[in-house]
């Protein structure tokens, strides 16, 4: 694990960490790097994902609802399944699925 928290609050460094089920719903997270994180099944409603860094990073199962600043282009680096809710303006027909584990 190497979660790393910079003097400036909007560059936090999150690579491999186990963050399965947890709530992250409203937080900002711009310039973020979560590569190889797993989110699988967290809460990441309504937060700020400017510029976050998604390589990697499983998302199967999470709440991306109303997530803000999130594009198709981060989303193509991440692990996503039938079961990531994406927020409406995002076309989740651009995207690959994993399969189920």
């Amino acid at each position: 694990m190497s979660a790393v928290f910079d003097r400036d609050p909007f560059r936090i460094r999150l690579r491999d960490v186990f963050m399965r089920r947890t709530d992250w719903s409203g937080a900002d997270l711009i310039e973020a790097d979560l590569s190889g994180s797993d989110l699988s099944h967290a809460s990441l409603a309504g937060a700020n994902l400017e510029s976050a860094k998604l390589d990697g990073t499983i998302l199967r199962g999470a709440d991306l609802t109303d997530a803000q600043n999130l594009t198709v282009e981060q989303l193509r680096g991440a692990i996503l399944d039938a079961e990531t809710k994406l927020p409406a303006y995002i076309d989740g027909s651009l995207l690959s699925l994993a399969a189920a584990e």
